[in-house]
């Protein structure tokens, strides 16, 4: 890791070593193809810290934005880590995210390598302009759940600060919802 001094090579590192999945609270790393990866995530999941992802080398998106905090912080980066979720009072299948944002002579990045679809480093002239784009790919991504125009005005995007390690996953997304709310009732704050 110490060998890593740019994104690009943090990013190719990440993609070639780090593979999608979590840790369980049974010190079990469960895969993304296993049988019982969605149904065990919710009573299973923990937060990783950066040595149990080195040493795992297998996070989801919660666990990787961690790790990069930790490299882009090391690095002298202004970042932001960012959370997006349908919040809904009733339960629902909508997959939810998080990501690093970065700042690099005067411009904002999109650093991302847990969705596969999406990675890559990606350029926007201001944050507004990021964010706005990153909302957009995710109600087009939830298009394809069959998601209604009322579920989509209950999209909320938050900036959370670092969350503690080994939390579960109903602590963490306690923690991200209650966070800096920066759009939420079909527009931004």
């Amino acid at each position: 890791m110490n060998d890593i001094k740019t994104p690009e090579k943090l990013l190719v590192y990440m993609s070639n070593n780090i593979n999608y999945g979590y840790l369980g609270k049974n010190g079990r790393v469960y895969h993304y193809d296993d049988e019982d990866f969605n149904s065990a995530w919710y009573s299973q999941y923990i937060l990783e810290s950066k040595e149990d992802l080195l040493k795992n080398l297998c996070g989801n998106c919660f666990d990787q934005v961690e790790f990069e905090r930790d490299w882009f912080l090391k690095n002298n980066y202004e970042i932001k880590t960012i959370y997006e979720m349908v919040l809904l009072d009733y339960d629902n299948e909508y997959p939810t995210h998080s990501f690093l944002i970065f700042k690099y002579d005067d411009n904002w990045f999109w650093f991302e390598n847990s969705d596969f679809n999406n990675r890559g480093i990606h350029k926007f002239s201001s944050l507004d302009e990021l964010l706005n784009y990153q909302y957009k790919r995710y109600v087009e991504y939830l298009k394809t759940f069959n998601i209604t125009i009322e579920e989509i005005d209950e999209i909320i995007i938050t900036e959370f600060n670092e969350p503690e390690k080994h939390i579960t996953a109903k602590e963490y997304l306690e923690h991200v919802i209650d966070s800096k709310l920066l759009f939420s009732s079909g527009k931004f704050k």
